[in-house]
């Protein structure tokens, strides 16, 4: 299961920070409203991922990098994608935030260019959202950060596959960024 090294206080604080700091802004980016009170953080852009540092923090093992998804031929967000690394973890994790409104029991799908889809269930949802965890481990990690594009399945209440590409343009440098 997702990361068993890890505590049950280490999810905990992972999911806390990341709904903290990114669930408002996927909330409101569907209206195309900007927090009023945005996450007090250090931002920098690496292609199409942003990397957010707590402001003033020298450490690097609390940044996450984020990408938020458009609806294809559209500018509206359908999804926020978060890489960061839980604590007490040497691996990074991809978070997926979606819109309610998936169908769950047959989770989700990410292929890195042409590669094997890997699938991954949702792990909670919920006023606003829904969340799928992805481990970052070894040969993953390495596909994301040689590859172009990664495409991510989910699927629509009435069970239509929904497929939604993820640029990986600044991927390998953004990566590097928060590793600790």
């Amino acid at each position: 299961m997702l990361l068993r090294r890890m505590s049950i206080s280490g999810i905990f604080a992972l999911v806390a920070t990341l709904f903290s700091v990114y669930m408002v802004p996927v909330a409101h980016a569907q209206s195309q409203v900007q927090p009023q009170n945005a996450p007090d953080a250090d931002i920098k852009q690496f292609r199409d991922w942003e990397v957010r540092c707590p402001k003033g923090s020298g450490n690097n093992t609390r940044c996450t990098m984020t990408q938020l998804v458009n609806k294809p031929g559209s500018d509206r967000p359908v999804m926020r994608v978060v890489v960061a690394y839980p604590p007490q973890s040497s691996d990074p994790v991809m978070v997926f935030l979606l819109p309610l409104g998936v169908r769950l029991a047959p989770g989700m799908q990410l292929q890195v260019d042409n590669g094997e889809e890997i699938p991954f269930p949702y792990q909670v949802c919920m006023d606003d959202a829904c969340r799928a965890d992805l481990p970052l481990q070894g040969q993953l990690l390495s596909q994301l950060r040689g590859g172009s594009k990664a495409t991510v399945s989910l699927f629509d209440p009435n069970g239509q596959r929904l497929d939604t590409n993820i640029s990986l343009l600044g991927f390998t440098d953004a990566s590097r960024a928060i590793a600790p």
